[in-house]
């Protein structure tokens, strides 16, 4: 497994798993709706990822093949009273999913990018709920929770520090 910052010549292919991204994320909010005019989830700010410092996009590799990404907000993009890193999407394809690669891309990542962290999840989407908290059992680290309202979404933030 590795973890690659995403180059600029590869943004198309990030923006296509985006999408997916999103379609699946639409079973829990309601607000995500496809674009009219090309039928594609689109993430608003997906452009700043390659623009804005502070905002990093990454591969996941298994093996040579790409299985998913994951987008990181630090620096002025990140509350640093109580994060150094705002993990703002986490992405496995289906196909891969359950096999312990997620849990896996989320040991390697912490350890490349060790800090104090901020996760959230919309509070109804009990899958992503759950795999965090087995995340953070999975590598032995606490964490304090908190339930907030977000764009009116009722969202649970994890805090913890790897």
């Amino acid at each position: 497994m590795r973890i690659s910052k995403v180059e600029l010549n590869d943004k198309g292919i990030l923006m296509n798993l985006m999408t997916l991204f999103l379609h699946d994320l639409s079973e829990f909010n309601n607000d995500l709706e496809i674009n009219q005019s090309n039928g594609l989830f689109e993430f608003d700010v997906f452009e700043w990822f390659f623009e804005k410092e502070g905002l990093t996009p990454f591969f996941i590799y298994n093996e040579s093949k790409i299985i998913g990404f994951i987008l990181l907000q630090s620096g002025p993009y990140t509350n640093q009273e109580f994060a150094d890193y705002v993990l703002n999407s986490f992405f496995i394809q289906k196909k891969y999913r359950r096999q312990g690669l997620g849990r896996e891309a989320c040991k390697l990542f912490f350890k490349q990018f060790p800090g104090r962290y901020a996760i959230s999840q919309l509070k109804n989407n009990v899958p992503a709920v759950q795999f965090w908290k087995n995340i953070y059992k999975s590598i032995d680290v606490e964490f304090y929770e908190k339930e907030e309202i977000e764009d009116g979404h009722e969202v649970v933030y994890q805090y913890f520090k790897v």
